[in-house]
């Protein structure tokens, strides 16, 4: 780390090629889309070496990375998700309606992903990204606290409260 702080661009590059593949990895989970994973790992290495400066030690650098590429990738997936909602008819292809399902098959699909979707949003913001972290992206409770800088026992916490106010709704988590 002295050295790539040093300037040494050869020592960032061995960060890169030893992390390159915990990085896709989060990429990958976070946009379920491996080539967007591509161009948002290349991200998360440049928001790194830019922000080296910053890196004070106090957790170690595959955590400090391991943020970097959370954030990068839901900022992604945000505004990724916010420019589908505001598309318009004329910007739909003939394959966005090709799939082998059923038409009430998808609608019903639909409706309950959205409602889904809705109730998860409505959670307040501790309990909403502990969920999303935990049943959408697959991540352990441990790689969730060390994503928000918590502990594993204030992980578990939020997952109870956010799965207790899920069920007062009427949904389901188990």
């Amino acid at each position: 780390m002295s050295a790539v702080l040093s300037g040494e661009r050869q020592a960032f590059a061995h960060l890169v090629t030893r992390y390159q593949g915990m990085v896709y990895r989060v990429c990958v989970k976070i946009t379920g889309e491996p080539e967007s994973a591509k161009d948002m790992a290349q991200e998360v290495f440049i928001k790194a070496y830019k922000a080296l400066p910053s890196f004070r030690g106090q957790s170690s650098f595959s955590t400090w990375l391991y943020r970097i590429a959370y954030r990068t990738c839901l900022d992604y997936k945000r505004a990724s998700d916010r420019e589908w909602k505001h598309r318009s008819m004329a910007d739909y292809t003939e394959n966005d309606y090709v799939t082998d399902q059923t038409p009430e098959h998808a609608v019903l699909r639909k409706e309950a992903s959205e409602e889904l979707g809705e109730s998860v949003n409505s959670l307040a913001e501790p309990y909403r990204s502990v969920v999303q972290l935990y049943y959408f992206n697959r991540q352990s409770y441990q790689e969730i606290a060390e994503v928000k800088g918590v502990s594993v026992k204030t992980v578990e916490s939020q997952l109870y409260r956010a799965r207790q106010i899920m069920r007062r709704k009427g949904e389901r988590w188990e």
